[in-house]
């Protein structure tokens, strides 16, 4: 059983690290530019062959999509009312509690621990997740949204073209799937260095409330893929995936979107890395449970 987790834990904890020590060695890492990079080309592209593999189950897809948006409803819902009760910072924490780090850390666990179906499913609910962060958790930090803004949510357009292939019965070409699965190939790899280079630029305050609040954002998380699953009666990997994508830590992308909105940027900061650091010491616990 050792043998099976560390498999599964190895990659993504040695790449994630390796950009970690890559930026505190004081080397540079472009970490906007390789994540602009990956969004603009890498998830799309991504998507796109995640979906094109569940082609055949388009309609289980579905109501596992309807599932993680369910999920990630009630985990918002849920992390409200706690910040509310216990008079926390409202914007910055609600963006945070309610968000996964669904694509860095999550695809690539699901991949190692579920194979190529369980990436593909990981990737489905990516897909909601980002369309989250990008629309809900954005009106939460700004206070506005422009729904000219969701098109420039690149990894819709990979989705619209999966989708068009499918509908229609029709073969992408060749030298389509040559590109985009080249693409993204490169993508995993890029957002676990960017992870662990964003960590290295994070620093933790408050520490006591910080890893409490941490524990519980963990502990909430798994509770509500848990409880999500068994509604919609998920089984096998399709429930593994989505219990493993909740019980991840809070995404980095909120501490983009507490730092541009001055939403307490230190605090999300230190909520990414605590999270982070929990997540890689309870994946094991967790993956026991699953299997």
């Amino acid at each position: 059983m050792f043998i099976e987790l560390f498999n599964v834990i190895s990659p993504v904890l040695f790449l994630a690290l390796a950009g970690y020590m890559w930026v505190r060695l004081g080397y540079d890492f472009p970490t906007d530019f390789v994540t602009r990079l990956n969004m603009n080309f890498g998830a799309p592209c991504l998507v796109f062959v995640g979906i094109l593999d569940l082609g055949q189950n388009l309609g289980s897809m579905s109501y596992f999509m309807l599932a993680s948006a369910s999920a990630i409803a009630i985990m918002l819902a849920l992390s409200a009312l706690f910040v509310f009760t216990a008079g926390l910072p409202t914007r910055g924490y609600i963006i945070s509690l309610s968000s996964s780090n669904c694509g860095n850390m999550g695809i690539p666990l699901c991949l190692f621990a579920f194979g190529q179906p369980g990436m593909s499913l990981a990737i489905a609910y990516f897909a909601i997740g980002t369309l989250y962060q990008f629309t809900v958790a954005l009106y939460i930090s700004h206070g506005n949204m422009n729904l000219v803004s969701l098109f420039r949510i690149t990894f819709l357009w990979g989705i619209a073209a999966a989708l068009f292939f499918i509908l229609n019965n029709i073969d992408p070409p060749t030298w389509i799937m040559n590109t985009t699965e080249l693409l993204a190939g490169v993508t995993i790899p890029l957002m676990l260095l960017t992870l662990g280079a964003s960590l290295a630029t994070l620093k933790v305050i408050k520490f006591k409330k910080i890893i409490s609040i941490g524990i519980l954002k963990i502990a909430l998380g798994t509770g509500v893929g848990i409880a999500t699953a068994s509604y919609f009666g998920l089984e096998g990997i399709e429930r593994n995936v989505l219990i493993m994508q909740m019980s991840m830590p809070v995404a980095v992308f909120s501490y983009l979107l507490a730092s541009k909105y001055n939403r307490n940027p230190d605090e999300v900061a230190s909520l990414i890395f605590t999270t982070t650091i929990i997540t890689f010491l309870t994946v094991p616990l967790m993956l026991v449970f699953l299997f």
